[in-house]
């Protein structure tokens, strides 16, 4: 697997957050053997325009993880033969918007697509880790205390002449190369792992922009499955809690269920928060009501 950095990760912003994306993007890395390849479209610009001006303004533990990406790719040592194909001649579509002028004192959409053409052209499976902006590939939907993050661009498309089309996985969490519904919704969605009784179930063509992902559910905005069931984060203060607040969609289910609404543990809650598509708490004055039925996807 080969992967692409986003320049955006390397604009002017909080030190931490630089750190954090950079040491998640090292992670993904070494735990899916994926190649941070150095591509001379791309990587030479992105690192003298971006990252060396960000570099001199880090403190230590943000400029380590600046240094470690860099390593770590030119550590790679793989070949990838040229384009056969100049950028214009290949349909694409994404590739303004992730790295069009509108964020960058210059556009990097060239560049871009003319790295992903090599990269996919290799045969390899291509990703491109990218980094979410409000405006640009993140969309927020807010009632009261309840918000639902929307990623406005979860896969980016290409198709040179005589490979036909191909995808490049917009990816922002671990979780996304294991479960790669997550590019498109929250990661914080329960699986659908034997044993879970009540996972969230992806939408059957969930790539498919033409697919529907949320909708408002009881006034607040909601992640809705192949059930119809809407996910909606708790009303709490800051966005806090870990766990999903789920409005059982039929009547038949929400029989078999015993309540049309169950508060199910979030992925990546504590351990003692309970296991990730199990029940967290029953609702107020409604105890000994949920009978224990799930469903399957």
């Amino acid at each position: 697997m080969i992967g692409l950095l986003d320049p955006a990760l390397f604009l002017p912003r909080p030190a931490q957050e630089v750190s954090e994306d950079l040491a998640s993007v090292l992670r993904i890395c070494k735990e899916h053997r994926v190649c941070l390849a150095t591509l001379e479209e791309y990587w030479k610009d992105l690192w003298s325009n971006l990252a060396q001006p960000l570099e001199r303004a880090l403190p230590a533990d943000a400029k380590r993880a600046l240094q470690e990406v860099r390593k770590y790719g030119e550590s790679s040592n793989r070949f990838i033969a040229p384009l056969s194909h100049a950028p214009g001649s290949v349909w694409r579509r994404g590739f303004q918007q992730l790295f069009g002028g509108a964020i960058f004192a210059s556009s990097w959409e060239e560049r871009m697509a003319a790295a992903a053409i090599r990269a996919v052209a290799s045969g390899e499976e291509v990703v491109v880790f990218t980094r979410r902006m409000e405006g640009r590939n993140l969309s927020r939907h807010q009632a009261g205390n309840v918000t639902l993050n929307e990623n406005t661009r979860w896969v980016l498309h290409l198709q040179p002449s005589g490979l036909g089309h191909r995808q490049v996985l917009c990816v922002h969490h671990r979780r996304n190369l294991v479960d790669r519904w997550t590019s498109r919704f929250d990661y914080r969605l329960p699986g659908h792992a034997p044993g879970v009784p009540y996972p969230f179930c992806p939408p059957e063509y969930w790539w498919k922009g033409a697919t529907p992902a949320h909708r408002t559910v009881q006034s607040r905005p909601a992640w809705i499955d192949r059930l119809d069931n809407g996910w909606a984060r708790p009303n709490i203060n800051g966005g806090a809690g870990y766990h999903w607040d789920v409005y059982v969609a039929t009547l038949g289910r929400q029989v078999a269920v015993g309540l049309d609404q169950i508060n199910v543990v979030q992925f990546g809650a504590p351990e003692a928060e309970g296991s990730p598509g199990h029940l967290h708490h029953e609702p107020t004055g409604k105890a000994g009501m949920v009978t224990g039925t799930g469903w399957t996807c």
